[in-house]
């Protein structure tokens, strides 16, 4: 109950970003199973490196509203809850590969 409290509550900020926590990765992953569960994808999120690591930050470990040059697939996390979901396991798996910890902002739309 508190978990669902304090995710209602993320996912009115990430509907506006204005006012958004960072979150730790942990509770992204949590966050992101409810947003999927609701119909939401993660249309952008942000990044700054909470502690360790060895590569220098990057947008690769983010998501941003404009895909990278070599990202075909981009959009396609957009419109698909279920993908998005999973674009945001990639992407933690990625930043977790450095050895570091971030924190996260996250934007949702449903599509």
């Amino acid at each position: 109950m508190i978990m669902t409290i304090r995710f209602e509550q993320l996912l009115t900020q990430a509907q506006t970003g204005r006012g958004a926590d960072w979150i730790s990765e942990a509770e992204l992953l949590e966050f992101n199973e409810f947003l999927q569960a609701r119909g939401f994808g993660v249309a952008r999120m942000e990044v700054k490196r909470a502690k360790g690591g060895q590569v220098a930050p990057n947008f690769g470990y983010g998501i941003l509203p404009a895909p990278m040059a070599d990202d075909r697939e981009h959009w396609l996390n957009h419109f698909d809850p279920t993908r998005s979901a999973s674009y945001v396991r990639e992407i933690v798996r990625y930043a977790k590969a450095d050895g570091a910890q971030f924190d996260n902002k996250v934007w949702a739309e449903r599509p």
